[in-house]
Formats: structure tokens, C-alpha cells, sequence
């Protein structure tokens, strides 16, 4: 039993938005809230449920059973992270947390188990990567994957993330010094302007604005993991973007300009009426879409049941943007200097959209 259905994807979120509906199937509830990684904001929203609800009793053991683990679980990833922003502040570093990592430092103790985490997101400057994985290597991390230094397709500045692993430790770090996505968000210097700088147990991070870590979420999806080609919903990341919208003052116009007409801002607005359609942000419930994201979010209500749809919603997909071809992929566009390299890398990307369905995906 997966769950998966648009009708058991709109009871979700209305259950993680505190709004339970009438009538719950909780077996397929918590099935499709396993398989999108939101069990655990699942597990903090019944809590909250009056007893009119009727939850039953061994679904609010076992969220509750699941709540305590991933509570402490992130508390360890807490702890981890605050002696990696310290080893790295100690060869004057200063990263940038994004993501998931961001949402842990910003929430309270009581509510510190409600979010799943697979990582720990660490930005530095592309100088600095070196450094930081030597730094991080010094208190006992070992390099799970790296693709080696000065491999960002047609541009030796950038390095590709590296995963470094201890075996004591409850999670991963991914270190990053630029996202994957559009050559526009390279400018990491950026990013720093548009962060606060925040002291975290002795050592000092930096904390993306509101708007940044949206950003930051639709290059995850959209571009990093290719879920506009794909028709994927992560609903964990829409649930992060509802929640900082409801926290902050985010200008929406102001976001979408950051993204180039076409293909880069057809994405994004894809992503945004997403979310917006499932957990009713106002002020985004108001934008005006132009008709293909109207067509992807009627895309994706429709394959997340009938998935046998995918690969030839996604070839349609390919053949709408194929006047952007040249922006498609996850590096920016920037092509490596060899002929032959960038027919390779082409291919392997054109490969890439086809994959398996990620964890967290439906």
C-alpha cells in the first residue's frame, strides 16, 4: 500500500496544516506520509488534533513513538552541526546552512523532532572548499563522494558538493559552494548579503533570509532533482516553503523576477502554485500563472495515482521548453570546453530525468 492519490495528498497536507478533514483513511495517511518523508510533521499536527478528531489509539502511539526517535535524531544532527560550524569558523570559515539544516537551527525545542532530515546542507565560498574538507576531515569525517576539484562543467572555480561521513554520526554532510541550478544563483557573495550572521554555540553561521531559503528550495526541486521534467511532488519542501511564507514577509514578485522568463520561471511558478494550491498561502493564491504551470500542477495531480504516465508526460515536458534547451541542465548551462565531454555530460543528464523516483518523492 502506497497511499498515493491526489485525494490522499490534499488530506495530508490539510492534517500537517492542522485542518483534518472528516473522513481519514490513516493507514493510507500514513503510508503516503512515510513515503514523502512528512510522518514526523505528521506526528507533531495529531498532537494538536481535539480528541473530536478520533484519532485512533495506536496511530497516536506510533506517531508518538516516531516523534520521540526523530527528536532525537535531530538533536544529534544539532549537536553534530554546531562542532562542524566550529571546526570550520577554527580555519576562519564561515559557512552558509541551508534547507532542511536552516529549518533545525530555527526551530523551537519543543518542535525540534517535527522535521525529517537525510543531511547536513553546508555552503562555503568556492575558495574555501579545500580548506573545509580538510578542516572537517581533521575531527574525523572521511569523503563518502566527491567529484574531484575544479569539475563544475565549464567552470574550474566551482567544485561539485563533496559528502563527508563519520561513523559515529546520525547523518551526512553535504558541502556545497554553489547550487545546481541557473548560472544567475552562482553568485554565492550573494547570498551571503542576503543571510544573517548568527552565533551558534560558540561558533558563528549563516542564516539565509526568508526569500533566500525559498529560492533555495525550488533549485533543490526543480532543478537539482528535476521534479518540473519528472511531475514529482516533495511535499516536505512545499510544507517548509508554506511554513517560512507564514513566518515572514515574502515577496513573491520579487522572487519570481530572480528567475528568467521560460523555462526558469516556468519552473518556479510551477513550484509556488504547488504549494500554494495544497497548503492555501494567501498572498500566493493571488499571483498570476502563465498556462503551462497550470498544466504541470494538473500534471502532477494526475500522475502522482497513475504513474505509468510519467515518461510520456515527461518526453511532453522536454518538447514544451525545448526552446530553452540550452538552460536545461543542472549546471548552469555552462558547457565543458571538449565537444565530446559536453555530448557526454548531455547525455548522462538526459539519462538523469528518467531515474527512479527519489526517496520523498510521490
Amino acid at each position: 500500500m502506497t497511499g498515493n492519490s491526489y485525494r490522499n495528498l490534499l488530506a495530508l497536507a490539510s492534517c500537517l496544516d492542522g485542518k483534518p478533514p472528516k473522513e481519514i483513511n490513516w493507514d493510507e495517511l500514513i503510508a503516503l506520509a512515510n513515503n514523502s518523508l512528512t510522518i514526523s510533521f505528521l506526528a507533531l499536527a495529531t498532537a494538536k488534533f481535539p480528541e473530536t478528531v478520533g484519532v485512533p489509539e495506536d496511530v497516536r502511539k506510533y506517531l508518538a513513538v516516531l516523534y520521540e526517535r526523530n527528536t532525537q535524531r535531530n538533536l544529534r544532527l544539532k549537536t553534530q552541526l554546531k562542532e562542524a560550524v566550529n571546526c570550520l569558523n577554527r580555519v576562519d570559515i564561515e559557512p552558509i546552512v541551508i534547507k532542511g539544516t536552516a529549518i533545525l537551527l530555527a526551530r523551537a525545542p519543543s518542535e525540534i523532532g517535527a522535521r525529517i532530515l537525510t543531511d547536513l546542507d553546508i555552503l562555503v565560498r568556492p575558495a574555501d572548499m579545500p580548506g573545509a574538507i580538510t578542516a572537517l576531515q581533521s575531527i574525523g569525517y572521511e569523503i563518502q563522494f566527491t567529484a574531484g576539484d575544479g569539475s563544475w562543467p565549464g567552470n574550474p572555480k566551482f567544485h561539485l558538493p563533496a559528502v563527508l561521513v563519520r561513523p559515529t554520526d546520525v547523518g551526512s554532510i553535504d558541502l556545497q559552494c554553489r547550487p545546481k541550478g541557473p548560472i544567475s544563483f552562482s553568485d554565492i557573495e550573494r547570498l551571503y548579503r542576503h543571510s544573517s550572521r548568527t552565533a551558534v554555540d560558540g561558533g558563528v553561521v549563516h542564516i539565509p533570509s526568508a526569500l533566500a531559503q525559498i529560492v533555495f528550495l525550488i533549485l533543490h526541486d526543480q532543478f537539482q532533482d528535476g521534479d518540473y521534467w519528472r511531475g514529482l511532488v516533495d511535499l516536505r519542501h512545499l510544507f517548509d516553503i508554506a511554513n517560512i511564507v507564514r513566518s515572514n514577509d515574502v515577496r513573491w514578485e520579487t522572487l519570481r523576477s530572480l528567475f528568467a522568463d521560460g523555462y526558469e520561471r516556468n519552473a518556479a511558478d510551477t513550484q509556488i502554485l504547488t504549494a500554494a494550491t495544497l497548503f492555501r498561502i494567501d498572498n500566493a493564491t493571488k499571483l498570476t500563472f502563465g498556462k503551462l504551470p497550470h498544466l504541470q500542477l494538473a500534471r502532477r495531480k494526475m500522475q502522482i495515482e497513475r504513474q505509468y504516465l510519467a515518461v510520456p508526460l515527461t518526453l511532453l515536458t522536454l518538447l514544451t521548453e525545448v526552446a530553452h534547451y540550452s538552460s536545461w541542465d543542472r549546471y548552469g548551462g555552462e558547457p565543458y570546453p571538449s565537444r565530446w565531454q559536453e555530448a557526454k555530460r548531455k547525455a548522462r543528464e538526459l539519462r538523469r530525468i528518467f531515474r527512479p523516483k527519489p526517496l520523498g518523492k510521490v
